[in-house]
């Protein structure tokens, strides 16, 4: 299907539900297994995310990491019509790491988690990351949780083209071996500057 036509029926969708989409708390909706929808259409690895304010709202569209599609969601956010009392944003910004995050029902605080950085000798790196308390069953849920906590601290782009890949594992030693997550960002940038040395 044509990219320009998909791209104008998800928009033409976006502005007939926007006050809808305005008026839900979570994605458990049709609103938004429509929208959804119609975004998918475009591309299946895209999505996106709302946010819901009395004076703004905001509508996120995030190809989840996929650098294959970031120039895809440029376009398509730049194709967006002007919907009032919403702004819209190309990729998860960076926000800073969050005190916690959570997936499943496992909690992690920020500032218990400390990482390694595995340096390949190329420009992405890879992580080990170690959580305090940590155990085999847990490990998936803490991995998709700190997934979720360094989007939300590097921001889409920066984690999608600064990590390569993340292991998760117990902290078994103390903690003041390794860096803590929450410097990760300032670790990245230093890394950049010794590999443009």
């Amino acid at each position: 299907m044509n990219f320009s036509k998909v791209v104008s029926e998800f928009w033409s969708s976006f502005q007939k539900n926007s006050e809808a989409l305005s008026l839900i708390a979570t994605a458990n909706d049709p609103v938004y297994d429509e929208l959804l929808k119609k975004l998918q259409q475009i591309n299946a690895g895209l999505y996106f995310e709302f946010s819901v304010q009395p004076e703004q709202c905001g509508l996120l569209i995030t190809a989840e990491g996929d650098q294959n599609l970031f120039a895809c969601v440029n376009e398509i956010v730049a194709a967006a019509p002007s919907v009032k009392g919403w702004k819209i944003f190309a990729l998860k910004p960076k926000n800073g790491f969050p005190k916690t995050v959570e997936w499943e029902g496992f909690k992690i605080a920020i500032a218990d988690v400390v990482f390694d950085p595995l340096d390949n000798g190329e420009q992405n790196l890879g992580l080990r990351i170690f959580v305090p308390g940590l155990n085999q069953e847990n490990i998936d849920n803490a991995h998709n949780a700190l997934l979720r906590a360094i989007d939300h601290g590097l921001g889409e782009r920066d984690f999608a083209e600064s990590i390569q890949y993340i292991e998760v594992l117990a902290l078994e030693g103390p903690a003041s071996e390794y860096i803590p997550l929450g410097d990760l960002d300032r670790y990245i940038q230093w890394h950049k500057k010794q590999r443009d040395c």
